[in-house]
């Protein structure tokens, strides 16, 4: 297999992108590790300090118009990429390759199921929680309650890091309608139609 880093860097890099309390969060991957809430990233240039924490929803300034969207919040297409990634590492490792995760509770996946992992937190920001509540419409009684909004879902640019709630652009089909894909991919493909394409080219 072609790739930039060998199994151990592989290893290394899932220790940190399956961490709750890094990149894992209950919908999905974030964009940047909670690890920078409390430690943000500082640097300086030409005697002015520059800070990047992350922010799971929006921006806590007006650097860049306010928008802190890539700093904390879920996108959906770099998702989908990261669980394509993984069930094209899974063809290639097999199903005893495995790593923990969430990182540090002792559960251990072969790369096929953490992609389907993932794929179900991302699918999860639209069902509805234990108590009636679908994630994607945050706190807003209305969509939760209301017979003539609570079962209309929208498709959001961008999701809140950690609780899944509606950020951006409300008709973002573009890409967030990959939640489609989500929903469905895991019913259709099975570990071992990926585990059988370790004899074939991948597309």
């Amino acid at each position: 297999m072609f790739a930039l880093f060998d199994e151990d860097r592989l290893r290394r890099i899932l220790s940190r992108m399956l961490d709750e309390d890094e990149f894992l969060g209950p919908h999905g991957i974030r964009s940047l590790s909670r690890y920078h809430a409390a430690h943000p990233y500082t640097f300086e240039v030409h005697g002015e300090t520059y800070t990047v924490g992350y922010l799971p929803a929006e921006s806590d300034s007006g650097m860049f118009g306010g928008n802190s969207n890539w700093r904390g919040p879920v996108w959906f297409p770099v998702n989908l990429l990261l669980i394509r990634a993984l069930l094209n590492l899974h063809a290639y490792h097999g199903d005893d390759f495995t790593v923990e995760c969430p990182t540090g509770s002792g559960r251990r996946l072969n790369l096929y199921e953490v992609a389907r992992e993932i794929s179900s937190r991302l699918t999860s920001t639209f069902l509805h929680d234990a108590d009636g509540r679908r994630p994607v419409h945050g706190a807003q009684p209305k969509f939760a309650k209301d017979p003539h909004w609570k079962d209309l879902i929208l498709f959001y640019e961008y999701f809140h890091g950690d609780n899944g709630a509606d950020l951006g652009a409300s008709h973002q089909t573009g890409w967030t309608g990959l939640a489609a894909v989500t929903a469905t991919l895991f019913h259709l493909v099975g570990a071992g139609d990926w585990g059988a394409l370790r004899e074939e080219p991948l597309s």
